[in-house]
């Protein structure tokens, strides 16, 4: 989290590396959200799910700070810690969803082909920063004016591990892109993400999200249950919802977060759940915010009970749930990255994400590696992601 929004730059000399109880002491803030997820984080060795390793720290900047990690790639670790994972293994599982035979053995060269690339650049050995271990980091206010200072002290710190910033759009983060450049960073296109911004004016329903809103305006059975109704007896049940969604529906190299995670997040309202019962009370959907900087993103955690028939509409249901949260506390939702035309359809403005990376301290080989991967994601993937509007 950004401590301050104060727009001075404090010297470079000032970003500091800080670790267990220090980095703990400096981060700022309540004993609850975002900064009592991270002080566990740094305190504890607690990662939010298994497949999310990592040494975790603290950057300090005058009056701002930012959470670090620091990889040196496990085989299972999921995609928001790992490049590797994003760029290769997530695609390969997904490879079966191309309907072509050939255009499948084409990805399969071309991914073969990709990590070659990206061994040579050693893409598994990155220090991150604003790294909250989650898929989607909201960018604090001021973030820009540390840029240079962290990337020097961590390039410094790290000679061996390329900087990276992820989840840079010019939705969520109007400018950033061009001032990282500005900096040496170089941008591998990432992903599309859906944003929704409510901070001037009201998200305006489209047809589609009024017919939505019709539609379960008068059902009643199911309940909204808000995060006051949420009990630590309920953290078994949320982490199941999720797991029916993103593990079992969708894949396993998704962060796998349990009921121990959960029942903290409760806890400590490092998330802010918002779910709907059914007519024994049971949960049947849930969402859950993290807020950071008056900007929402959904981790991604969202979960609904699979085994229920499709027309109850549980994926729709929470939908509206979350259009009605970010309308009335005026904020921007970052929805992250799937189900594009269903987002669109709900009024969702489409950008191209990208992750930065600083790779100047690093010897030539990996410098030409990063620099080709970079050539490749931007002019090739990018025009078939935009096109394709996943």
């Amino acid at each position: 989290m950004a401590a301050s929004t104060s727009r001075t730059s404090p010297p470079e000399h000032q970003a500091k590396v800080l670790w267990a109880d220090e980095a703990s002491q400096a981060i700022r803030g309540s004993d609850c959200g975002a900064p009592a997820y991270w002080r566990r984080v740094v305190s504890d060795s607690f990662r939010p799910a298994v497949n999310l390793s990592g040494q975790a720290g603290w950057l300090s900047h005058g009056d701002f700070g930012y959470p670090m990690t620091v990889h040196d790639r496990r085989r299972t670790d999921s995609y928001p810690v790992s490049l590797m994972t994003q760029y290769l293994d997530y695609p390969r599982a997904e490879l079966d969803l191309l309907s072509s035979g050939a255009l499948r053995l084409a990805a399969r060269f071309g991914l073969l082909a990709f990590e070659t690339l990206l061994r040579g650049a050693e893409a598994e050995k990155t220090v991150q920063w604003n790294s909250w271990m989650f898929s989607t980091n909201p960018v604090p206010e001021g973030l820009v004016d540390s840029i240079g200072a962290v990337t020097a002290r961590l390039a410094q710190t790290f000679p061996d591990h390329a900087v990276v910033l992820r989840n840079v759009d010019e939705v969520g983060a109007p400018g950033l892109a061009e001032r990282l450049i500005q900096n040496g960073y170089r941008l591998l296109t990432s992903r599309i993400v859906y944003c929704f911004d409510a901070r001037t004016h009201p998200w305006k329903a489209t047809s589609t999200l009024r017919r939505d809103l019709k539609e379960f305006a008068s059902d009643t059975r199911y309940q909204w249950v808000n995060p006051l109704e949420i009990l630590p007896s309920d953290a078994g049940r949320i982490a199941e919802l999720y797991r029916m969604l993103y593990l079992e529906k969708h894949s396993r190299l998704n962060p796998q977060y349990d009921e121990t995670f959960v029942r903290a997040a409760i806890r400590d309202h490092w998330l802010e759940f918002h779910g709907l019962r059914d007519r024994s009370g049971q949960l049947v959907g849930i969402f859950g915010f993290f807020t950071l900087d008056g900007r929402l993103t959904t981790v991604p955690f969202i979960g609904y009970d699979t085994s229920l028939p499709a027309e109850t509409g549980l994926y729709r249901r929470l939908f509206t749930g979350i259009h009605r949260e970010v309308n009335e506390r005026r904020q921007l939702l970052n929805y992250s990255s799937g189900a594009g035309d269903f987002k669109r359809r709900r009024g969702g403005v489409a950008s191209v994400e990208c992750n930065a990376v600083y790779d100047r301290h690093l010897p030539a080989r990996r410098r030409m590696a990063f620099r080709i991967a970079a050539v490749l994601l931007n002019r090739l993937a990018r025009p078939w992601l935009e096109d394709s509007g996943l």
